[in-house]
């Protein structure tokens, strides 16, 4: 009976996991997407020529307060993802990787806190963002070989490609300014800071999208053991 109230008081910090990854991936994914299909519509570019940041200048982007909320309550909703997860994986290696995302949830919420508009504040946390995706992504593709890892396949694949557009981005950065160097393409060609942003920006979306699920998957399987316990116990 205590083994069974054990391990059900660890399901609602799973649900919690589940619930608030996937509320992070929807609420900025929503927001980022509407603010650039607005944005498209306005300039009649491609997608690929805007760069991510720049939905969320109130001087020119005609729904930045969406995309800078989305961004708010996105980054929050990870904080609360993370927090949960710290009580779940009690290891010290799953703890710095807990608390590296629960850093990066914090520097997307001053992300939308500073847009563009407040051009130092918005470098510095942007950077900030940047350094604490590609540590995040780092961690996690050395505890995917770990012997008690929590990373599904698929979520180490997104692993693998947020890993590699961080690092490309890190090189395009301009570290002198905190800032990318204007793009020299010309008007509707594809603009390779954007193409490497949008694709990092999605790689992250999906990957909170697959945390959630790969908890689902857990809670799963913790509860078919505990069903074969209680079976066997019988």
């Amino acid at each position: 009976m205590s083994q069974t109230i054990e391990a059900n008081k660890h399901y609602d910090l799973h649900l919690m996991i589940i619930f608030m990854s996937l509320a992070t991936a929807l609420i900025s994914g929503l927001g980022i997407s509407t603010a650039l299909i607005a944005e498209v519509a306005r300039l009649g570019v491609s997608p690929l020529s805007i760069r991510a940041d720049t939905l969320g200048d109130y001087m020119s982007s005609p729904l930045a307060i969406v995309y800078n909320m989305g961004l708010v309550i996105g980054g929050a909703c990870l904080m609360l993802s993370m927090l949960a997860r710290y009580y779940v994986f009690t290891d010290v290696y799953s703890r710095i990787i807990t608390i590296t995302g629960a850093i990066l949830g914090v520097l997307i919420v001053l992300i939308g806190i500073f847009p563009i508009n407040f051009l130092e504040q918005h470098r510095f946390f942007s950077t900030g963002y940047l350094i604490c995706t590609f540590l995040l992504h780092s961690f996690c593709f050395i505890d995917y070989f770990r012997k008690k890892s929590s990373l599904s396949t698929s979520l180490f694949g997104f692993n693998i490609i947020g890993l590699i557009f961080s690092i490309a981005l890190m090189y395009l950065l301009n570290w002198s300014t905190l800032d990318f160097d204007p793009c020299t393409h010309r008007v509707g060609d594809i603009c390779w800071v954007s193409l490497v942003m949008w694709v990092l920006t999605q790689a992250n979306i999906l990957w909170c999208v697959l945390l959630g699920l790969n908890m689902k998957k857990m809670i799963k399987f913790q509860q078919k053991q505990l069903s074969n316990l209680t079976f066997a116990s019988d």
